[in-house]
């Protein structure tokens, strides 16, 4: 991880300006260019927008935020343990190496985002709206995926065991490289409608399904 974090910090040579927690002091911050490095947050948050901005180990962990906006943003070994981040909005975002994990998003906006190499374990996305967002190397081990409005949802090599699916539709995603031990799905099976997974993978989705292979 520190080896993904340092070639971050190689792509951006800003200078750090003010700090975080000082531009949150404004009812409803509107902040945009900045890089934010090792600082941590504490307490609870109002409207805040952030655009172009660069994070690097900055932990939100605990927060609690009114409404959050992230465009065109970048996350490095950033920390979103247990973070209140209901109705937020994230577009354009790239996020390596973040932690997640009992974090909630629920009923977010998330468009061409990509999560590399990131712990979502427990997170809570249930009921977003999520276009054209990836998962890279992560593991979302019983994360709450459910009723998602999902368009090019896409895994790879992801950690899938035991999170919930229901009424999230994964047409078009392809599973073959993922892990999906035990996912969560309706009765009907609609939500593995038009997904793809690998051979191997086949006897789990038979189970899944309530199929009994009979040896011959």
């Amino acid at each position: 991880m520190s080896r993904v974090a340092d070639e971050m910090d190689d792509l951006f040579d800003e200078e750090e300006g003010e700090s975080l927690d000082v531009l949150l002091m404004a009812e409803d911050a509107d902040i945009s260019g900045c890089v934010f490095a090792r600082e941590t947050l504490s307490g609870s948050f109002g409207h805040a927008e952030f655009e172009r901005c660069t994070f690097r180990q900055v932990s939100f962990a605990d927060t609690r935020w009114a409404r959050a906006s992230f465009d065109g943003c970048t996350f490095s070994s950033c920390d979103f343990t247990g973070a209140h981040m209901a109705r937020s909005f994230l577009r354009d975002c790239r996020l390596s190496d973040c932690r997640f994990t009992g974090a909630d998003f629920h009923g977010s906006y998330i468009e061409r985002v990509s999560f590399r190499s990131c712990l979502l374990g427990y997170a809570n996305l249930s009921e977003s709206k999520a276009q054209h967002v990836k998962f890279v190397s992560s593991a979302l081990r019983e994360a709450s995926l459910d009723h998602m409005k999902a368009k090019s949802l896409a895994f790879e090599d992801a950690d899938l065991t035991r999170a919930e699916l229901f009424g999230t539709s994964l047409k078009g995603c392809d599973l073959s490289s993922s892990t999906i031990d035990g996912i969560r799905i309706s009765d009907t099976f609609a939500e593995l409608k038009g997904a793809s997974v690998s051979l191997g993978q086949a006897p789990l989705v038979l189970a899944i399904l309530g199929v009994r292979v009979k040896e011959l």
